[in-house]
């Protein structure tokens, strides 16, 4: 089976949950943007079906803490094209080092609708409780 460096599958119904794992780094570069445009086409198809922008849980418990600015700008580009189709981001199982550098990919990408958790059914409970109330 091959191992993906993002994965997005759909969660339920209305939650896509994206996987980050391994290094991103320029050797796995080619490899994560067929991962990246993947991902962007199957959040496009989902919050169309679904007539609405949907929550983003992000699974990033098994990322390598090895990653380098072109990673990085390819993060930050795939939230940018994301943003038309996500209502909320919740991330969990990241590190100091993991969710500093997840600030970041937010800042450059120019979201703010990212929060980090420490466990993932503390994120899945906030975008439960965002869907259930009164959307930002």
């Amino acid at each position: 089976m091959e191992s993906h460096t993002l994965d997005a599958t759909l969660l339920g119904s209305d939650v896509i949950l994206i996987t980050i794992q391994g290094d991103i780094t320029d050797t796995n570069l080619p490899a994560l943007l067929e991962d990246v445009h993947r991902a962007e086409a199957m959040i496009k198809a989902e919050s169309e079906k679904a007539l609405r922008p949907l929550p983003i849980l992000v699974d990033v418990s098994k990322l390598n803490r090895t990653y380098t600015p072109e990673g990085i700008m390819v993060l930050a580009e795939f939230e940018k094209a994301n943003r038309p189709f996500v209502t909320r981001t919740a991330v969990f199982g990241a590190d100091l080092k993991i969710k500093f550098t997840g600030e970041i990919i937010s800042s450059l990408s120019n979201r703010h609708n990212i929060a980090f958790f420490d466990t993932k059914e503390e994120a899945l409970a906030s975008l439960t409780a965002e869907s259930s109330g009164s959307a930002a």
